[in-house]
């Protein structure tokens, strides 16, 4: 299954040393999901980097190590893959989400299972029924693991 990946679940496993950071290693041993993510989520993450070196448990050099773990982890999306579904995405979705819905709205037209795995509530009510949003501790549940 295809796990689209939100930034603010990477803003997540770099400010705790908790679950999220957790499953990514884990499904780097299991490979369950394939995870992946429009191109702009690196962006979207030098963009908050001083907010989340402010926030982090991680020394800066830590920090680094992980952001490279994620990046290794996660297959990058151009956006000329998915953009005939960006219209539809903006009008469906949060704003600064729309990239990630039109990614997983490619999938799911390619009829691969796509999924989008966000701790945002927001968007897990706006796609209700139409893409599911796994927020980790739903994942966590589902796999039936302790983390």
């Amino acid at each position: 299954m295809f796990l689209v990946i939100d930034a603010n679940v990477v803003f997540s496993a770099l400010i705790r040393e908790g679950a999220t950071l957790r499953l990514f290693e884990f499904n780097s041993v299991f490979k369950i999901f394939e995870l992946v993510a429009p191109e702009f989520i690196w962006d979207e993450i030098e963009r908050h980097k001083e907010e989340i070196v402010g926030k982090s448990k991680l020394s800066e050099r830590e920090l680094e190590r992980v952001l490279e773990f994620i990046r290794s982890e996660v297959r990058i999306v151009p956006e000329e893959y998915f953009s005939e579904f960006l219209k539809e995405a903006k009008e469906i979705s949060p704003e600064e989400d729309f990239p990630y819905v039109a990614l997983a709205l490619k999938l799911k037209s390619l009829g691969l299972g796509a999924k989008i795995w966000s701790n945002d509530k927001e968007l897990k009510k706006a796609l209700e029924g139409r893409i599911e949003v796994l927020s980790t501790k739903e994942i966590v549940e589902r796999l039936r693991i302790k983390l």
